[in-house]
């Protein structure tokens, strides 16, 4: 039973009167009645004729065409009352129908013209509703089972043709998600931009077949087809910012780069001084170097930004140029420092990098923002205290911390000045001397903390006297800036 009908078949009448001259089985004429009642009456109206069948396994079977009939016009006339926001209930009550017509195997029981419009476009509503959702599988099987059990019918005519467009728009979409993905695997910066270029250039062609077959099916107003010529543009969409985000991830890698390079320390033992110290000469030519190669760094991201207009905003290169500004800012202070070499023999050893704080962040750090990279000071079993210096860079009213760690129990003492290998330290509680800045209440093991640093020093220069040992073993350390030491240490 698959179709409808509108008036009696005169064929049918014929058929039943001749039944009874040629001697046809009681059963098969009490079958054949009871389809022309189904068909010419209503379907309840075939019960008086089936219930005369002597099989009782072929009247079960008929009698339960009319129990299937019943159930799928009351799952067609629920949806009457069901809100047209509860799509779930809907889908499922429409599902539910052409489970029972289809269920009703005799082909010759026609469902009523009413019953066939109802169900037509209560399905072409739901197979809308399905493609919204991206569900094609779940439309193309509901409309095969539709025009299966009510016939063709004008809604589920459209209905096809959405199938149709959408089918298009699927297959199309899935190949050129499948061209991202392929770009997004690439290593490579130039190929990787190239297939994204290309998977930019398919979907623009893709898009204009798409438009096409939208334009011949008539189905363009339909909520499926617009929801998913959305998602294919959608897609395009993605892959454009995909291809921007990693142009400007290689604009940022020069970023780093130029942090890196700023961070770059000489080999050790490479200076020119006793033993491959560094004398203030070797320390000059090294950020001289570094100053060159940021230069370099730079300009190569300029040319970037010259062939990538569009991703490279100014907004980076301002960003990137502010970078370097200030790293030339930091080198010219060092420079000015290095300069004034007789005055900063006086100061004692130098650590590396003379120059540390929280722009420059430790990346083996798990909270690299809050720790600087550390500069490196040893010694070798000094029979008396050694004296360094180095530089720190506090932005102005943050409340950084600077901490020096040696890896043994001697005792640190930090300044303000120079210390003059130690003869500006006071000797007597009488004598005006140095005042050590270590705030020893806040102490943790061997590291040896100057909290608020940046209010604590007169310009950027930190001394700090490493105590002699008993066990007369060398030492070594490292000094480094905190946001807040007391947080980290707790």
């Amino acid at each position: 039973m698959k179709k409808c009908w509108i008036v009696l078949s005169a064929v049918v009448a014929v058929l039943l009167a001749s039944c009874t001259s040629t001697g046809v089985d009681a059963d098969d004429q009490a079958v054949s009645r009871g389809v022309h009642a189904w068909n010419s009456r209503e379907p309840a109206a075939a019960k008086a004729y089936w219930t005369e069948i002597k099989d009782a396994g072929k009247q079960k079977k008929y009698l339960n065409f009319i129990t299937l009939y019943d159930a799928g016009v009351e799952a067609l006339d629920s949806t009457d009352s069901i809100k047209a926001t509860n799509e779930p209930k809907l889908l499922a009550a429409c599902n539910n129908a052409l489970n029972k017509f289809n269920a009703i195997e005799d082909s010759q029981l026609k469902l009523p013209a009413n019953v066939c419009e109802k169900g037509a476009n209560l399905s072409a509503e739901r197979i809308d509703k399905l493609l919204v959702a991206g569900k094609l599988n779940d439309a193309k099987k509901m409309h095969a089972t539709s025009v299966k059990v009510y016939g063709e019918n004008p809604a589920l005519t459209t209905a096809g043709k959405q199938i149709d467009v959408v089918n298009v728009i699927a297959t199309k979409k899935a190949n050129l998600s499948a061209q991202a993905d392929k770009a997004a695997a690439i290593d490579n910066f130039d190929q990787k931009v190239a297939a994204y270029d290309a998977a930019i250039s398919a979907g623009a062609a893709a898009e204009n077949e798409i438009n096409s077959a939208v334009s011949k099916s008539g189905t363009g107003s339909t909520a499926g087809v617009s929801a998913n010529v959305k998602a294919f543009k959608n897609l395009r969409q993605n892959i454009a910012i995909q291809r921007a985000g990693v142009i400007r991830d290689k604009a940022y890698e020069y970023k780093d780069q130029i942090g890196e390079e700023f961070a770059r320390q000489p080999a050790e033992g490479s200076g020119t001084g006793k033993n491959g110290a560094f004398t203030s000469y070797d320390i000059l030519a090294h950020y001289q170097s570094v100053q060159k190669n940021i230069d370099k760094i730079y300009n190569d991201l300029v040319a970037f930004a010259e062939k990538y207009p569009k991703e490279v905003s100014q907004d980076v290169l301002d960003d990137v140029k502010a970078q370097r500004d200030d790293l030339y800012a930091k080198i010219a202070q060092i420079k000015k420092e290095i300069a004034v070499a007789e005055e900063i023999a006086s100061r004692g050893k130098t650590v590396m990098p003379l120059m540390i704080g929280l722009f420059n962040p430790d990346p083996k750090s798990s909270a690299e923002s809050k720790k600087s990279r550390p500069a490196k000071f040893s010694g070798a079993n000094p029979k008396k205290a050694d004296y360094w210096w180095g530089m720190v860079s506090i932005p102005k009213g943050q409340m950084n911390d600077l901490v020096i760690t040696v890896k043994d129990n001697r005792t640190v003492r930090v300044f303000n000045e120079n210390t003059k290998s130690g003869k500006n330290i006071a000797k007597d509680e009488n004598s005006k001397g140095l005042q050590d800045l270590v705030n020893r209440a806040n102490k943790v093991g061997n590291s040896w903390p100057v909290m608020n640093v940046g209010s604590k020093l007169k310009g950027s220069n930190y001394f700090f006297e490493v105590s002699n040992s008993a066990s007369g073993k060398d030492y070594s350390g490292e000094v480094v800036v905190y946001s807040s030491f007391i947080t980290r240490s707790r």
